[in-house]
C-alpha cells in the first residue's frame, strides 16, 4: 500500500523500497524520511535479513542515534570492511541530531559522496532539511525514501493487504473494526493482528467476531454485545450497552456501521431459510465464524422481514441525523435501539 500524503518534496515511497529489495541490488547510502516509522523499521530489518546472517550481525551492524553519537565514530565503522561477510550495515536514527557542527556535516558529506560499496549505510530522519548539506547531496543521489503516515481510508485495505501476504484473510468490515478499536497506528495495529493470528491458530480467515474477543474484549463491551442483545431484543441489556460503549469513547458511527452489517447478514439469513439451505452453506455464505452462527440464526429467526426492512431506514436515518447535524450521542443510539427492538410494538414511530 503506497504511502501517499503530499509533501513539499517528492520521493519515492515504502513499496518503491520493497521494490529495491527484491533486485538484491542495494545502495551504499539511503536517506528514510517521514513520520512512519513502523514501516522505516521494517524495511531496514528487510536490509538486515538480505546482507547479514544471525551468526554475522554482531561483528557488522551498528545500529546508532544520532543525539547520543559522534559524528567520526559513525563515519569510522561505515569506512570499516566487514568481517566475515559480504558487508557491514550501519544505521544511523535520529540522523539529523548527528550534524551538530559545520564539522560533522562536512565528514558525513565527506563520506557520503565516496562510500564504501560493502557497507550499507541507512540514515533516518523524520523532518530533514534539504536546503543544507548533507541533505542536499542525499537528493541529488535519488536514494531517498519518504515513509509518511496513511490516510484515514488507506488503514483498511492496508491491513487487508498485510494480512493477505502472510496467507490470511480478513473481511474489510473487520479491518474497520480493527482501526476503530486500535487507530491508525501500523505498530499497534501490527501488534494486535499477530496476537489475532495466535487466537485463530490453524485458520485462515479472520473475522470480525475474532476482533471483539481479541482486541475488544479489553475495552469492555463490543458493538458484537450490542448486536447479540439487539437481535435477542433485550432492550433493557441492549441500552446499558450503549450507554458503557459511549461512556468508553466508542464512535457512535462504528455502532451504525456494524449494527446495519449485522442486519445485512441476518437479511440473507433469511433468503438462505427460504432456499432450505444447510447450515453449513449458510455459514461460509455469510462468512461469520461456526462458533457464533446459532446467535445469527436465532435473530433471523426472531425478526420479521418487515422488521429487518425498518432496520435499515432506522439505521439509514440515525447514520444522516449523525453526519449533518450534531445531535447528542446517548440520545441518538437510546432511541436507534428503541426503533430497532421495539418499533413493530410503538403505535407512534420514534422520531430520531
Amino acid at each position: 500500500m503506497a504511502l501517499a500524503k503530499s509533501r513539499k518534496e517528492k520521493f519515492p515511497s515504502y513499496d518503491a523500497f520493497l521494490d529495491v529489495l527484491k533486485t538484491k541490488k542495494l545502495s551504499p547510502v539511503y536517506l528514510f524520511i517521514g513520520e512512519e516509522d513502523f514501516l522505516a523499521e521494517e524495511c531496514v530489518d528487510n536490509v538486515i535479513q538480505q546482507l547479514l546472517t544471525a551468526d554475522t550481525k554482531a561483528f557488522n551492524l551498528d545500529v546508532v542515534y544520532g543525539s547520543k553519537a559522534d559524528a567520526r565514530d559513525v563515519i569510522a565503522h561505515a569506512a570499516s570492511f566487514p568481517m566475515m561477510s559480504s558487508h557491514r550495515i550501519v544505521i544511523i536514527k535520529e540522523f539529523e541530531k548527528l550534524l551538530t557542527s559545520e564539522t560533522a556535516k562536512e565528514i558525513v558529506a565527506s563520506y557520503i559522496s565516496r562510500p564504501l560499496d560493502s557497507t550499507c549505510m541507512i540514515l533516518m530522519s523524520e523532518k530533514p532539511d534539504f536546503r543544507t548539506k548533507p541533505f542536499s547531496d542525499l537528493k541529488k543521489t535519488g536514494q531517498v525514501f519518504a515513509f509518511t503516515p496513511l490516510y484515514d481510508n488507506q488503514i483498511p485495505s492496508w491491513i487487508s493487504e498485510r494480512c493477505r501476504k502472510i496467507g490470511r484473510e480478513i473481511d474489510m468490515d473487520a479491518c474497520r473494526l480493527l482501526q476503530a478499536y486500535v487507530g491508525n497506528s501500523l505498530r499497534a495495529i501490527h501488534n494486535e493482528l499477530d496476537k489475532l493470528f495466535i487466537y485463530i491458530g490453524e485458520r485462515k480467515r479472520v473475522t470480525t467476531e475474532d476482533i471483539a474477543d481479541v482486541v475488544g474484549a479489553a475495552r469492555g463491551f463490543t458493538v458484537f454485545d450490542l448486536q447479540n442483545a439487539v437481535g435477542k431484543k433485550n432492550i433493557e441489556q441492549a441500552l446499558k450497552i450503549v450507554d458503557r460503549m459511549l461512556e468508553a469513547g466508542e464512535s457512535s458511527q462504528l455502532m451504525i456501521v456494524m449494527l446495519t452489517r449485522y442486519f445485512n447478514i441476518l437479511w440473507k439469513l433469511q433468503s438462505l431459510f427460504e432456499q432450505h439451505v444447510s447450515d453449513t452453506d449458510a455459514i461460509a455464505s455469510i462468512r461469520v465464524s461456526p462458533y457464533y452462527f446459532k446467535d445469527y440464526d436465532a435473530a433471523a429467526r426472531l425478526f420479521t422481514k418487515d422488521q429487518i426492512e425498518h432496520s435499515f431506514s432506522a439505521l439509514l436515518e440515525a447514520d444522516v441525523k449523525l453526519k449533518s447535524t450534531s445531535p447528542n450521542p446517548y440520545h441518538l443510539m437510546e432511541m436507534l435501539v428503541y426503533s430497532l427492538i421495539r418499533e413493530h410494538e410503538i403505535k407512534e414511530k420514534v422520531c430520531l
